[in-house]
C-alpha cells in the first residue's frame, strides 16, 4: 500500500486522476474513477498517437472495463492530439446501440442541449458526420464504413481522408479487424492509426483462416491486464468447472479426429443423450442457480440442436417449471439444412417462430422473426434484469448457438451449460459471460460442460493467462470439502447446539461476534461447494446436516434482525465491525408466495403425507429469513394446526386458506372496533377504500367519527389509530 500510494498518488498523478480520469455517468448519476490499469492503457494510446503513426492494441481481459478505457482514450485523442477524427468502430449492429448508449452516458451535452454523440443509423448519416467539423468523435460499425467507402456518390466527401490523420478505436479487435472490410478501410485511410481492444488476442496457437495474428494487425502491445490479474484483484470471478461424461462406452471423444463428422453428429445428437443432459440440467439448475436467484446460458453447436433441446425442456420439465427459451440468427444457419424434430419441411426460422410464439404466451409479448431485433432486445433485458422476486418474468435458461457468448454482460448470469466444442478465445469469451462480480452469494462463474473440454480449457487458460492457471479455477471439491468441515468444527466449538445461540445475548459482544463469524464461514463454504455434483450432505454426517444448516441460518438471521432493530440493546454493537453478508442467508426465494404455494400443494391423500408436508412447511416458517414471511408465520401456522387436519382429501386448500385469512381478518377488525368503540362496518369500509384507492377516505372517516360523538382531539387521535390499523391489517392478511 505504501509503494502504491507513493507512485500513484504523487501530486501530479493525483491531479491527473481528478482532471482527466474521472468520469461522470449521467444515466446512473455516478461519478467513477478509472482503475490504474485503465489509466495506464489510456496514456499508452495517447503517447502512441502523439509520438508515432504506428498502430497498437490493448489486451484487457473480458469484464475488466474495456468500454470505459476505450471511451476515455477516444475522448482524450479527440481533445488533446492533432487527430482530426476519432472513429470508434465495432463489428456487430446489435452492439452499436448499446455502445452508443454507454458513450452518451459519459459524454457531456453540447451548448444547445443536444447529445454530444450522434448515433449513425445509416451510411448517409455516417458520411455527414465525417464531413462535419462538429463531430470529432463518431461511433459506427465496420460494415457501415465499408459501405460508405464502396459507394461512388460519397467519394468527393471522403477523398480528403486519404491523407488526414484519423484514429480508429476498434472494439473486440479479434472480430472486426480481419478480412476484406479492414483492407478497404486501410486502403482509403492511408494515414490512419488503429488502436484495438481485445480480451482474447489472436496468437499463432488460435489463428484463424485469415492467417494473421493480433500483432500482425496492430503491431505493438501497448498494455495488458490478464484474466488472472482481474481475478486476483477481485474485478471478475474465477470459475468452477465440471466436466460431465455423457458418452461413456461409446468409444468416441468430441475431439476424436478419426471419426467422421457425420458419425460424431449421430453420437452427440443422439436422442437419449440429449434427454439425459436435459434431465440433468432440470434436476440441478435450482442448486447451481441458488434457487433461481441467477440465470444461465446453454450453448449448443447449431440451431437444429438448440430446437431439439428447447422441445425436450418443454416435454421433461413438469415439476421445476423453468423458463427456457432460445435465440439465434437463422439466415447464417440455413446452409446446414437446420431442421428440427425430424420434420424436414421445418426450417430453423420456422422453428424459432414457434419458440417466439411460446415466448409471447409466457410473457404477454407480441414478437416474431419479422421483428427479430425487438425479440433480441426483450430477451437481453430479461437476462440482465433477472429478479428472484418476479420468477414468472425471468428467463432461467437461454439456449444459444453463438449469440450472447460475446459482448453480453450481466451480473445475474452465473452458469454456462456447454454441449459443443469450444477452443481458445471462443472458450474464454463464453466462460467469461458468467464471471461478473455481484455479491457474496455469487462466489464464482459456474461452467458445466457435457463435452470433454478439459484439455481445451487448460490450453486456453495457459495462452490467455501468461502460463499460470491457479487463479482461474475455483478450489477443487476436495479442498472445499475440507474447508467446510473445518468451518463446521469451529461453529460447533462456539455454539454446540441451537439453544447455545440464544444464551449468547447474555454473554456480550465478543460471544455474539464469534458465532456470527463462525457461521458466516460455514455459509461461505456451503455457497461455494453446493454447485458441485459431488456434494452430498451425507459426507458431513453426523456432525452437520442440511437441517442443521437451516436451523442455524434462522438463528443467524434472527441475530442480524435483533441487532439491526435495536443496536443499542447490546453494549458495543458489532454491526459496524462485522459484515454479516446477509445475502448469503437468502439463498432461495423463500417468501410468502413460496410458502403459500407449498401450503396449496399439501398432499391430503393420507395423514402421513399431510403430516410430512405440514412439518416441512412449519420448519421453514420457524427458520424464515424474510421479514414479510416472519410477520405472517404465526397466522400460517394456525392454519396448518386448525384447518389442514380437518380438510377432506379432495379439498381445495387455496380456497380454504382464503376463507381462513378472511375470517381471521374479520376477527381482528371486530376486536379493534370493540376496543375503540367503533362500528366494525366503519373499519371495514376504510380497509376497502385503502385496498381500492391506495389510501383511506379522510372525509368519510370524519363523517363516521362525528356520528360516534368524539371530540376534535379524540377524532384526530382516532384517525391516526385507524390509519395505522388499516395498513397493518392489509399487510398481515394479504398475500399480494
Amino acid at each position: 500500500m505504501d509503494a502504491f500510494t507513493c507512485s500513484f498518488f504523487a501530486k501530479e498523478r493525483f491531479h491527473s486522476i481528478i482532471a482527466r480520469y474521472t468520469i461522470f455517468d449521467k444515466a446512473n448519476e455516478l461519478m467513477m474513477v478509472m482503475r490504474p490499469y485503465q489509466i495506464y492503457a489510456t496514456e499508452a494510446i495517447i503517447k502512441q498517437a502523439e509520438d508515432t503513426n504506428d498502430n497498437g492494441y490493448v489486451w484487457h481481459t473480458t469484464g475488466s472495463g474495456k468500454t470505459i478505457t476505450s471511451f476515455k482514450a477516444s475522448r482524450l485523442l479527440a481533445q488533446d492530439t492533432n487527430v482530426e477524427k476519432v472513429i470508434f468502430m465495432i463489428d456487430r449492429a446489435d452492439l452499436d446501440i448499446q455502445t452508443a448508449k454507454n458513450f452518451e452516458a459519459y459524454l457531456p451535452e453540447t451548448a444547445n442541449g443536444e447529445a454530444a454523440l450522434d448515433r449513425t443509423n445509416n451510411t448517409e448519416a455516417l458520411v455527414k458526420q465525417l464531413s462535419s467539423n462538429g463531430n470529432q468523435l463518431i461511433v459506427t460499425t465496420i460494415q457501415k464504413m465499408n459501405s460508405a467507402l464502396r459507394n461512388d456518390r460519397y467519394k468527393a466527401v471522403l477523398t480528403p481522408y486519404h491523407d488526414r490523420k484519423v484514429a480508429f478505436i476498434e472494439d473486440e479487435a479479434h472480430r472486426s479487424q480481419f478480412g476484406d472490410m479492414r483492407k478497404n478501410v486501410n486502403h482509403w485511410f492511408k494515414n490512419a492509426q488503429h488502436f484495438g481492444f481485445t480480451g482474447t488476442p489472436i496468437f499463432p496457437e488460435n489463428i484463424g483462416a485469415d492467417g494473421r495474428t493480433t500483432k500482425d494487425i496492430y503491431h505493438k502491445l501497448l498494455h495488458k491486464y490478464l484474466i488472472k490479474d482481474a481475478i486476483r484483484d477481485g474485478n471478475v470471478l474465477g470459475f468452477t468447472i465440471q466436466y460431465i461424461n455423457t458418452i461413456q462406452g461409446k468409444g468416441i471423444a468430441d475431439d476424436d479426429e478419426q471419426v467422421s463428422s457425420i458419425d460424431k453428429r449421430e453420437v452427440f445428437e443422439d436422442e437419449n443423450r440429449l434427454r439425459m443432459i436435459t434431465s440433468h440440467i432440470i434436476a440441478n439448475h435450482g442448486k447451481v442457480s441458488k434457487g433461481k436467484l441467477y440465470n444461465a446460458v446453454f450453448t449448443v453447436p447449431n440451431t437444429r440442436v438448440a430446437l431439439k433441446y428447447y422441445h425436450l425442456f418443454k416435454e421433461l420439465d413438469t415439476k421445476h417449471r423453468l423458463n427456457v427459451t432460445t435465440i439465434f440468427t437463422w439466415a447464417a444457419n440455413e446452409d446446414d439444412n437446420e431442421k428440427h424434430q425430424g420434420q424436414d419441411d421445418v426450417t430453423s426460422r420456422q422453428g424459432l417462430d414457434e419458440v417466439i410464439s411460446d415466448y409471447n404466451d409466457t410473457y404477454g409479448t407480441d414478437f416474431s422473426t419479422d421483428h427479430f431485433k425487438d425479440y433480441f432486445a426483450d430477451v437481453s433485458k430479461r437476462m440482465k434484469e433477472h429478479n428472484a422476486d418476479a420468477p414468472s418474468e425471468n428467463i432461467d435458461i437461454l439456449i444459444v448457438v453463438n449469440m450472447f457468448l460475446t459482448g453480453f454482460d450481466s451480473k445475474k448470469l452465473s452458469t454456462l451449460y456447454v454441449d459443443r466444442n469450444l477452443r481458445y478465445h471462443t472458450l474464454i469469451q463464453a466462460f467469461s459471460r458468467t464471471n461478473r462480480v455481484e455479491t457474496a452469494s455469487k462466489p464464482s462463474g459456474n461452467i458445466i460442460a457435457y463435452r470433454n473440454l478439459k484439455q481445451n480449457t487448460d490450453d486456453a487458460v495457459k495462452l490467455f493467462s501468461g502460463g499460470g492457471n491457479d487463479d482461474f479455477f475455483a478450489p477443487s471439491y476436495d479442498k472445499l470439502k475440507g474447508e467446510m468441515l473445518d468451518a463446521i468444527t469451529k461453529l460447533r466449538e462456539v455454539t454446540p447446539s441451537l439453544a447455545s445461540v440464544d444464551a449468547l445475548y447474555n454473554q456480550g459482544t465478543e460471544a455474539i461476534s464469534k458465532f456470527v463469524l463462525a457461521f458466516r464461514e460455514v455459509l461461505r463454504s456451503f455457497n461455494k461447494i453446493r454447485v458441485y455434483d459431488d456434494f452430498d450432505w451425507q459426507q458431513f454426517a453426523p456432525a452437520f446436516s442440511e437441517q442443521d444448516l437451516e436451523d442455524y441460518r434462522g438463528k443467524y438471521y434472527t441475530t442480524y434482525s435483533k441487532l439491526t432493530k435495536d443496536a443499542s440493546s447490546i453494549k458495543g454493537s458489532i454491526l459496524d465491525d462485522i459484515d454479516f453478508e446477509i445475502q448469503l442467508v437468502q439463498t432461495d426465494t423463500i417468501d410468502v408466495a413460496y410458502i403459500v404455494n407449498l401450503i396449496k400443494n399439501i398432499d391430503l391423500d393420507t395423514s402421513a403425507n399431510r403430516d410430512a408436508d405440514t412439518k416441512k412447511i412449519r420448519r421453514i416458517l420457524h427458520n424464515a429469513d424474510n421479514d414479510d414471511l416472519k410477520s405472517k408465520a404465526e397466522l400460517l401456522e394456525r392454519f396448518l394446526d386448525e384447518v389442514i387436519p380437518k380438510l377432506p382429501q379432495k379439498a381445495d386448500i387455496g380456497n380454504a386458506l382464503d376463507r381462513f385469512m378472511a375470517h381471521s381478518r374479520d376477527i381482528a377488525i371486530d376486536s379493534f372496533a370493540k376496543e375503540n368503540g367503533l362500528p366494525p362496518a366503519m373499519v371495514t369500509d376504510q380497509i376497502n377504500d385503502y385496498s381500492f384507492y391506495g389510501h383511506t377516505s379522510e372525509s368519510k372517516m370524519t363523517d363516521q367519527l362525528n356520528e360516534v360523538g368524539l371530540t376534535f382531539m379524540q377524532k384526530r387521535t382516532m384517525k391516526q389509530k385507524i390509519g395505522n390499523f388499516v395498513t397493518k391489517t392489509l399487510k398481515a392478511f394479504s398475500f399480494n
